[in-house]
């Protein structure tokens, strides 16, 4: 992933999930370094509040979304979900 979809990743986690603004560098450092499959950013989703990154060989397409534990789930946060991969699938 380059600098420039980090930096977009990381808008959508922080407008649609509430991550944390000052934990944008290391994502962006860790993202761009090697292919991290699951982030845990927390947010307004919780403990459980993730990002994953799957996929991205000549195979497959990469795929990239947000969840958060299933016994955390709430209409707010399935919503905060929901919007979050929508403007993810969009990148």
């Amino acid at each position: 992933m380059n600098k420039s979809t980090a930096n977009k990743v990381y808008d959508i986690l922080v407008l649609e999930c509430g991550a944390k603004e000052d934990e944008r560098e290391h994502f962006i450092q860790v993202q761009t370094s090697e292919q991290v499959q699951e982030w845990r950013f927390c947010g307004r989703l919780g403990f459980g509040g993730k990002f994953w990154r799957q996929g991205s060989g000549w195979a497959t397409k990469e795929q990239m979304y947000v969840d958060c534990y299933q016994e955390d789930e709430t209409p707010e946060r399935t919503a905060m979900i929901d919007a979050a991969n929508a403007r993810l699938k969009a990148l």
